[in-house]
């Protein structure tokens, strides 16, 4: 049997300039045993492709653009090994800029446009390991078997497909792997949502059978509360499987929601790191099966500007068959509900509060009326293990909270706007998440 693989992920907020890549060259140089590589497309690319898709009047002007940009970080790129397939790429966006000006419909075209910042990223950066002495070549995601999960866009990788496919005979050297695409259930090229090519490297260890992943960020590892909070948090060092799914949608978090479903069965780690930081050094985060049944909180996270609404249902069919009746109306007509329960006569619903009328209209539609309409809110949520989560939160001690509902891997409240940064910051010295000046 050959050695364990370490797959490292190297997202676009690492990828800002020249000098990122020397710092990216020695993070492989310090791992042990086969290296591949998974790659976001370099900084700021893919937002103004996505721009290009709704505008793409300028097309001769952004590939021109994005030449110079590319051959910025990896000089005479264009002149080199992979120099035909650098011009090729480059003039796939022109074409297909050209097609979506014509067809702004053509999903095809959007499609390929996206996807060619991770083309081009992985090009650079397999043509400066090269430089730094690296066997290293550039690959599609799509060439090596990778199978997405829907048609044109997907919400994540189709493990059982993509192992049917998976051509393990490009895996030599240091393969440098688009991130966020792969080929679509109908064989044409399809995206995962933003922030997908995480997904992309646990699905690649997944079929690898790796012994690691590492996704290299510019934050050092995962915090209790996102840092837009100016709360200066420690990193959480070990969170489990389950509860990262969980944190995922949240804002506490710089995962893919699907991140960590392809280690789970053979239980890969995924360490979180820093690009500054050796590989030698422990990792800030690492995520694997659960140690630890009942550490209490583990992260908060905050939703601004919520409502609480209560209705009461009409006196027909069972509360569970209204709610559920209920809550596929309003998935229909994009109205979105955070968290909900139901009793016997009646539901409480947590909404945006921009969207209260909405909701009141739909409720009106199906013989339902508003009891009570709540203030504008924050919900927190606490995502943790706890073996009794109804006593935790009666010991939270804090003023003007209001329960919205607990299980044992999260409890959510409500508290005033004004309290939230103070909330999550009382939290923070409770749980000794606090980082030291």
């Amino acid at each position: 049997m050959g050695e364990a693989w370490t797959v490292h992920k190297f997202g676009g907020s690492v990828l800002r300039g020249a000098p990122d890549l020397d710092r990216l060259a020695d993070r492989i140089a310090e791992a042990e045993g086969p290296a591949a590589v998974v790659v976001s497309a370099l900084w700021g690319t893919t937002d103004r492709l996505l721009r290009a898709v709704d505008d793409p009047r300028y097309a001769e002007r952004l590939v021109s653009d994005l030449r110079s940009h590319h051959l910025m970080f990896a000089p005479r790129l264009d002149r080199g090994r992979d120099g035909n397939r650098f011009e090729h790429v480059l003039e796939s966006m022109a074409v297909a800029l050209r097609l979506r000006r014509a067809n702004p419909s053509d999903d095809a075209a959007r499609i390929q446009l996206l996807a060619s910042g991770e083309r081009l990223s992985a090009l650079v950066i397999a043509h400066h390991l090269r430089r730094c002495g690296f066997a290293a070549h550039a690959v599609g995601a799509e060439d090596i078997g990778m199978v997405l999960s829907g048609v044109h866009e997907a919400a994540a990788v189709d493990l059982s497909r993509s192992a049917e496919n998976f051509d393990r005979s490009i895996m030599h050297g240091i393969p440098v792997i688009t991130g966020w695409l792969g080929s679509g259930n109908d064989g044409s090229l399809a995206l995962l949502g933003r922030g997908g090519s995480d997904h992309t490297a646990t699905a690649v260890a997944h079929l690898l059978g790796a012994h690691r992943v590492v996704l290299w960020k510019d934050v050092r590892g995962i915090h209790p509360v996102n840092p837009r909070w100016g709360i200066k948090t420690k990193p959480i060092s070990y969170v489990s499987y389950e509860l990262a799914r969980m944190a995922a949608g949240l804002d506490a978090t710089v995962l893919h929601p699907a991140t960590v479903g392809p280690c789970i069965e053979d239980g890969i780690p995924i360490e979180v790191r820093h690009l500054s930081d050796s590989l030698k050094e422990p990792a800030p985060t690492t995520i694997g099966p659960e140690l630890i049944a009942d550490l209490g909180p583990m992260a908060a996270a905050c939703t601004m500007d919520v409502c609480a609404v209560e209705a009461a249902f009409p006196p027909v069919g069972t509360p569970g068959s209204q709610q559920a009746a209920l809550l596929t109306q309003l998935a229909n007509r994009g109205l979105g509900v955070h968290a909900s329960t139901s009793w016997v006569d009646g539901t409480r619903l947590i909404v945006d509060a921009s969207a209260v009328e909405e909701i009141e209209a739909s409720l009106n539609d199906v013989g339902m009326h508003i009891d009570h309409v709540g203030a504008p809110s924050a919900m927190i949520t606490f995502i943790g293990a706890w073996q009794d989560p109804k006593t935790w939160l009666q010991h939270l001690g804090l003023d003007g909270i209001e329960p919205v509902d607990h299980d044992a891997r999260k409890i959510r409240i409500l508290v005033p706007r004004e309290e939230a940064k103070a909330t999550l910051e009382r939290m923070a010295e409770q749980a000794a998440w606090l980082a030291k000046a």
